[in-house]
């Protein structure tokens, strides 16, 4: 059992706006301090694994199943003592779930060091204010549920679900932030927008949360979301799907089945319009989803008028008579012509047990922990409002009747989710020509993804056989209604797959950090890439290009001027000049480079920012090394940096030295690796690539115009770094000579 005098306080805290500590997100560092002993039993565990789950229980965080706590929200600790790394991991996976729980896309914290009276933690964020609150909740929950005198729990977690007492073990996250739960939601991402940023970064894609959207991807590469709106989504078919009697004219013009329907100014013409379409009918507002303001199943004028009334406050300029087709709701979910999902809706209502009241079975259904009022409650609660008292009274029913074991009593006339609905996957059971007949309506439109809601007696069959319509399209369809039917499905995942259609995400990266040299051979490479064609963009501490655009003069290496890169949209390259100030105050502006250079180590700097010896320096700057995917580039005069290669994240190493002679390129090329040197052919000094004992003449060093015939030798350096990155990169050797030959030096 845990002592009761166990305190967690957060001693330092540091917030980067860039990765680092080994996250790939953005990323804060934490010291805890702790004080008080504690062990871990199989109680202390049982109330960390209750706790966690009645936190939030009407939006269960998608893929996190009971055993991914609390290791599915922690990279692997670099090792730690034994209780307090399973602390340290707890704290972790709770204030990583907490700030995701509040709609801000981050994934996986770490646990940097832990101790009996410590904790290191680095922990990722979007928003400082809130990742703040979330780490001090995190740490009153544990220091809680670390307690040997707390609240008792059940044997274990599957005991809770299925007790049936109702009884949470925890305060939900709405009751600890006391009222201000629903505004951090509401200023995070929209569930819908998260889910797709979540299946992104399950793919590895990397992201950015820009104002009013996701951007997965880089520059030219990139693709930007707003829930299921996307950079495809045009503007002309959105402002169609959102009229809905032009979406039916439109559908209707090509020869698609729509209901009959009619426009109409007052009561008056709604009247008209139903004797002329045959009752019963649907009354509509034109220009709402979600079914608001829609009544179906109208057989009386009383009803109809009151209908009207209801629909013109939300579309006073234009209410919607149409003719009621019988038969089942159906949402079809279409993606860039495919129909990838389906599901049949079903009216709010209760089903009757004999013994208890309409009313009681109401109640006994919204103790679902599922069924909420926010708007992204999985399940909506269901309301004994005036509209389900009129269902209730044309099913000869009050709520104090107590109806018949087996009886079905629709609290709602129409099948929708949001106004507490539920539903049933049928994507398998579609017949080919109702899929044809939703991705002909999408297409028609103008939709890349669409919610086509098609009524029909039987989706199993064909529309032109059993019959059916399409009764409205919604150009930015809600996927809640997907998530009810099957909760582990990777939806979001399968419209990626689609969206980006096999190709990458990424557009060619490089990162260069040293002290001195970076700036030329940044440009330097730049350069090479646009003789390649690519639109590159640059960051150096002189410098913000893109092609030959200049941006800014100011210094904006690394990560600022970094994401400028990566976000605009037609960039198709990008190199990054990596200073130690960036990388200590800002982090690494991505994930991962393709490539990546440590051109030197010198003591400049040295006793600054807790940098003191040239060995740390060397450390620092081979943070660079540690990302790169797929090559690093490292000069092999200096020793410093061939020891960093142990801190490589590939295996593919190209050595850059000045002398073919140079011991260390010498036994990496006995081993088939690859380096770049100087070497005199014909009396010329030329630059050479080599892959083991292949050797390739890129260029004599004098047709370089930067080293000025030899004058500027720390040029042929940079020449050889660049030459070395964009080989690795797959750019060809003639494009590279070229490029180098026609890079000419600035007054600057």
């Amino acid at each position: 059992m845990s002592d009761t005098g166990v305190q967690l306080r957060v001693e330092r805290r540091r917030f980067l706006v860039g990765c680092s500590a080994g996250l790939n997100e953005r990323t804060a560092v934490f010291d805890i301090a702790v004080s008080g002993a504690f062990n871990v039993d199989t109680s202390v565990e049982a109330r960390f694994r209750t706790g966690v789950l009645a936190l939030c229980p009407e939006e269960p965080l998608f893929g996190v199943t009971e055993n991914d706590w609390p290791d599915g929200f922690v990279v692997p600790l670099r090792g730690g003592e034994q209780a307090a790394e399973w602390l340290g991991r707890w704290v972790v996976a709770l204030a990583v779930a907490i700030q995701r729980w509040g709609r801000d896309p981050v994934w996986q914290g770490r646990v940097l060091h832990a101790d009996p009276q410590s904790l290191w933690l680095a922990i990722p964020w979007r928003r400082e204010v809130f990742c703040d609150e979330a780490v001090d909740l995190a740490l009153k929950l544990s220091q809680s549920w670390l307690q040997a005198d707390a609240e008792p729990v059940p044997h274990s977690v599957r005991e809770w679900l299925h007790s049936g007492s109702g009884r949470l073990p925890s305060r939900t996250l709405g009751q600890h932030f006391e009222g201000n739960w629903a505004s951090i939601q509401s200023n995070g991402l929209s569930p819908y927008t998260l889910r797709i940023a979540q299946a992104g970064a399950a793919r590895a894609m990397p992201f950015d949360v820009l104002p009013s959207f996701v951007q997965l991807g880089w520059g030219t590469n990139a693709e930007r979301f707003d829930m299921t709106f996307t950079k495809g989504t045009g503007w002309i078919a959105t402002l169609l799907a959102k009229n809905k009697m032009k979406t039916s004219r439109t559908l209707a013009g090509g020869y698609l089945p729509v209901p009959a329907c009619s426009v109409a100014a007052n009561a008056g013409e709604a009247e008209k319009a139903a004797d002329d379409l045959g009752w019963p009918v649907v009354v509509k507002p034109s220009n709402q989803d979600q079914g608001l303001g829609v009544v179906a199943g109208i057989r009386d004028v009383e009803t109809l008028r009151r209908a009207f009334d209801e629909a013109a406050k939300l579309s006073p300029a234009a209410v919607i008579v149409e003719k009621h087709i019988d038969g089942d709701d159906h949402r079809l979910l279409v993606v860039r012509g495919r129909t990838i999902a389906a599901v049949r809706r079903t009216a709010a209502g209760v089903m009757g047990d004999g013994v208890r009241t309409v009313a009681q079975l109401v109640e006994h259904v919204n103790t679902d922990p599922r069924r909420g009022t926010a708007n992204f409650s999985r399940l909506k609660v269901l309301r004994l409002d005036d509209a389900a008292r009129e269902c209730l009274t044309e099913q000869g029913l009050q709520p104090d009747s107590v109806p018949a074991y087996g009886r079905s009593v629709w609290l709602r006339r129409i099948a929708n989710v949001s106004t507490g609905g539920t539903a049933v996957d049928v994507t398998a059971e579609v017949h080919p020509d109702n899929r044809r007949l939703a991705e002909r309506a999408a297409r028609i439109v103008g939709l890349d993804i669409a919610g086509i809601d098609l009524l029909c007696p039987d989706i199993s069959r064909s529309w032109r056989e059993v019959g059916g319509a399409i009764c409205e399209i919604n150009a930015q369809p809600g996927l809640r209604v997907h998530w009810l039917v099957d909760p582990d499905r990777d939806l979001e995942g399968e419209i990626l797959d689609i969206i980006f259609e096999g190709r990458s995400s990424r557009i060619p990266t490089a990162a260069i950090s040293g002290t001195n040299g970076k700036t030329t051979t940044a440009l330097m490479l730049q350069h090479i890439w646009a003789m390649a064609g690519k639109l590159t963009g640059v960051c150096t501490t002189q410098v913000l290009l893109i092609g030959n655009d200049i941006l800014s003069t100011e210094n904006l290496s690394g990560y600022p001027g970094a994401r400028a890169i990566l976000n605009d949209p037609g960039v198709e390259a990008a190199v990054f000049e990596m200073p130690r100030e960036g990388l200590i105050y800002f982090g690494h502006p991505c994930d991962r480079y393709d490539v990546a250079a440590l051109l030197n180590v010198a003591d400049d700097h040295i006793g600054t920012d807790g940098i003191n010896t040239l060995e740390q320096m060397a450390q620092l700057k081979a943070e660079v090394l540690e990302r790169a995917s797929q090559a690093i580039v490292v000069n092999a005069d200096d020793q410093l940096c061939l020891a960093m290669r142990s801190r490589s994240g590939t295996d593919r190493h190209i050595l850059v030295a000045r002398d073919p002679a140079n011991a260390a390129v010498g036994e990496h090329r006995e081993h088939g690796g690859e380096a770049v040197f100087i070497d005199v052919q014909d009396g010329v000094r030329c630059i050479v690539l080599a892959r083991g004992s292949d050797e390739y003449l890129l260029m004599s060093v004098d047709d370089i115009p930067a080293v000025l015939t030899g004058l500027l030798r720390f040029n042929e350096a940079n020449a050889m770094f660049a030459a070395a990155l964009a080989w690795a990169q797959g750019v060809e050797i003639g494009t590279i000579r070229q490029a180098l030959a026609s890079f000419t030096n600035s007054a600057e």
